[in-house]
C-alpha cells in the first residue's frame, strides 16, 4: 500500500530536520491545538516545515509525495489520459484550460494546464496520451497538480512503463469535505433513488440529442447509440450525510455489473434486489465534492468504489 501524501510530507520534515516522526507529529498537533482546529493537519504540517526552516520548493518528487500546498515542484511522469482542451468563460475573460491524467510508478494525479504556450503543446499533439513529461515549477491544489505561467512542461527521455494508476486521495470524514475537494470517504449507503439513462456517442463519449427516431453528436453527426447511465444514493458517516452520484464506470463498481449489463438495472426486480443490498452496506468511496448546479446542494461524484477490508482497517485503527 502506498503511503498517503501527509505521511510522506511528515517523514520528509523529519528527516530534513533531524527529529523522530512523533516528534514532528506532536508539533503538528500543537499548531492545530493552537488555533483551534481551524487549519488541516497539511496545511499545520507546511507550518511547522516552514518554523523548521524546510523548504519544499523546487525540489523533484515522485506523485506519491505531492500534497496540496506544494509551489514549485517538479514531477517526470507518464501522460495516461489528455482530455479535449475546454474553452471557459468566467466573467468578462474567456480562455482555455487542457486537463491530463499522469502517473509514475508510485500514483497517478490530475493535471490542469492554464498556460496558453502548454495548451498549444496539447492540441498540436506534442504532449499527448504516452508521452513522458518532464513538469517543473507547478502548484498542488487539492490534490491536482496545477501548471501556470512559470511552470514548464518537456517531453523527457526517461521511460516509465509500470505505473500506478490509482490516486493518492486524502482521507476524509464528511463533515470536513468542502467544494472541489478530491477526497477517499468511508461511509454507508443510507438511500439509494432510481437510474436515470441518457445515450452518448459511441466515438467520443458525448451526450446525444435525439431528432425523431436518429441520435446527433454535435461532431460525429448521427450515431448508433451507447447506453449510459446515472444513480444517485445518500451516504452517512457518523459525522454527515451527502447525496452521492455514480456514473456509469462507479455505478457498475457499487452494484458488480458489467458495463454491458447497465439496462439491466431498467428492470424494476433486478434494481430492487441491487437496492436492498446497497442499503446499510459501509464502503469506500473516491471522489471529488461539488455543488449541484441545479438545486445547489453539495454532491460527492464517485470515480472509485471499493469494499472495506476489515484486517486492513482494524490494524490501521490499532496504529
Amino acid at each position: 500500500m502506498i503511503k498517503a501524501g501527509y505521511e510522506q510530507f511528515v517523514e520528509k520534515i523529519a528527516k530534513q530536520a533531524g527529529l523522530d516522526r512523533e516528534q514532528i507529529e506532536r508539533r503538528i498537533d500543537a499548531k492545530r491545538a493552537k488555533l483551534s482546529g481551524l487549519i488541516s493537519k497539511e496545511g499545520a504540517a507546511q507550518v511547522v516545515a516552514a518554523e523548521l526552516g524546510i523548504n519544499f520548493d523546487k525540489q523533484k518528487v515522485k506523485v506519491s509525495e505531492l500534497l496540496t500546498g506544494m509551489r514549485k515542484v517538479s514531477v517526470t511522469a507518464k501522460i495516461l489520459e489528455a482530455y479535449p482542451v475546454r474553452n471557459f468563460k468566467k466573467g468578462d475573460k474567456e480562455g482555455k484550460v487542457a486537463t491530463m491524467l499522469i502517473a509514475d510508478e508510485t500514483a497517478s494525479v490530475r493535471t490542469v494546464l492554464w498556460d496558453i504556450k502548454h495548451i498549444k503543446l496539447v492540441e498540436d499533439g506534442v504532449v499527448s496520451k504516452g508521452s513522458v513529461v518532464e513538469i517543473k515549477d507547478a502548484s498542488v491544489r487539492e490534490g491536482e497538480l496545477h501548471l501556470g505561467s512559470i511552470s514548464s512542461i518537456d517531453i523527457s527521455k526517461e521511460n516509465i512503463d509500470a505505473v500506478k494508476t490509482a490516486e493518492i486521495l486524502q482521507e476524509k470524514i464528511l463533515a470536513d469535505i468542502k467544494q472541489n475537494d478530491r477526497a477517499r470517504v468511508r461511509a454507508t449507503v443510507v438511500q439509494v433513488f432510481e437510474p436515470r439513462f441518457f445515450a452518448v456517442c459511441p466515438e467520443c463519449s458525448m451526450r446525444l440529442t435525439q431528432e425523431g427516431n436518429r441520435f446527433i453528436c454535435s461532431k460525429h453527426n448521427a450515431v448508433a447509440p451507447t447506453n449510459r447511465a446515472i444513480l444517485t444514493a445518500v451516504i452517512d458517516d457518523g459525522t454527515e450525510n451527502i447525496r452521492a452520484v455514480f456514473f456509469s464506470d462507479s455505478l457498475c463498481k457499487l452494484i458488480s455489473i458489467k458495463e454491458g449489463e447497465i439496462e439491466m438495472l431498467k428492470d424494476a426486480n433486478f434494481f430492487l434486489q441491487k437496492k436492498n443490498e446497497l442499503l446499510g452496506k459501509e464502503i469506500w468511496l473516491d471522489g471529488r465534492a461539488r455543488t449541484n448546479k441545479l438545486f445547489g446542494n453539495p454532491e460527492f461524484v464517485v470515480s472509485d468504489v471499493s469494499e472495506i477490508n476489515i484486517e486492513e482497517l482494524i490494524a490501521k485503527l490499532e496504529k
